[in-house]
């Protein structure tokens, strides 16, 4: 047997019996070495207390056929490399948010007086985020929560721990540990994110349930996670729908508001955006479409920003 393939068998039983210790028999009174990684979860959930009615829908919608892409998603994005972007932003983008400017005007002139984010910052975060609705994602929400509830149940953690070897072409300590560790944090962010849908479900949203989105469980057109919804969605009505302009550009200025944005410090922009999404790369995006986009509102003798052709 390889040292690598000993390890990974005492990081299994390791993990059986913190499951036997945590959480006792299954409900069905099978051992817990029998129990599968959709019993795993139904057991975290059940002990933070979640409605019966609710996991009930949960269960019947779920859509395991999506679980082993949103787990490979949501673990084992630090081993891919992303792409240098572009610093540059290209016209035909600037074209859209103007026309999204002029198009919610109205809302954004109400934003601007409730809020200190500049309209055009919230514009091409939108813009960014999700294209305006466009690309605001497919998969079922419930059911994304639901699979990285899994993720730390041994076969499930066992999966993603080869597939870390694919991608990697070694399987490190270093990498197994933090794969181990995310594993971890990411169920039981999960099981909490579900919570806070389940609330979202209580308070009426229809949709709660069949709802579409992100990988990571984001929804609508500012891609607000249920938990963030819940604590800065802002709407024209009690309940915010995410998926029209005007509630989605509310929600966003108050979210980078509550989390930090003041109007003349540079720093705490960069902090509220990063808060938003710990990417500095999206972070630089949203600013310099930003900055483009207030520089062409000055006189020519006064913008700071060069431009050329279809570029600023």
């Amino acid at each position: 047997m390889s040292r690598a393939h000993g390890s990974r068998l005492i990081l299994l039983f390791a993990f059986f019996f913190y499951l036997a210790g945590c959480a006792g028999a299954a409900p069905t009174g099978r051992l817990l070495s029998s129990v599968g990684p959709q019993d795993h979860a139904i057991a975290r959930l059940r002990a933070r207390g979640i409605n019966e009615d609710f996991l009930d829908l949960v269960i019947k919608n779920y859509r395991e056929n999506e679980r082993a892409k949103v787990l490979d998603l949501n673990l084992l994005g630090f081993l891919k490399t992303r792409a240098t972007q572009e610093e540059r932003v290209p016209r035909w983008e600037l074209d859209r948010v103007r026309k999204f400017l002029y198009q919610n005007r109205s809302t954004f002139r109400d934003a601007e007086k409730r809020y200190a984010v500049p309209r055009e910052v919230i514009a091409s975060l939108l813009w960014v985020e999700t294209k305006y609705g466009k690309d605001a994602g497919t998969f079922h929400v419930a059911s994304s929560f639901f699979s990285i509830a899994q993720a730390d149940y041994p076969t499930m953690l066992d999966q993603t721990l080869d597939r870390a070897k694919q991608i990697a072409g070694s399987l490190t300590p270093e990498i197994e540990a933090k794969v181990a560790e995310r594993s971890r944090s990411k169920a039981e962010w999960a099981a909490n994110e579900l919570l806070s849908l389940q609330e979202i479900h209580q308070r009426g949203w229809k949709d709660a349930v069949t709802l579409k989105g992100s990988f990571s469980g984001a929804f609508g057109m500012s891609q607000f996670l249920p938990s963030s919804y819940i604590a800065w969605s802002r709407g024209r009505k009690e309940k915010a729908n995410l998926f029209e302009a005007p509630d989605a550009i509310l929600s966003v200025a108050n979210y980078l508001t509550a989390n930090g944005w003041k109007r003349k410090e540079e720093e705490s922009h960069k902090a509220a955006l990063f808060h938003y999404n710990r990417d500095i790369n999206y972070v630089n995006r949203i600013l310099r479409m930003g900055d483009c986009l207030a520089d062409e509102k000055k006189p020519k003798g006064k913008r700071k920003l060069a431009t050329s052709g279809k570029w600023c």
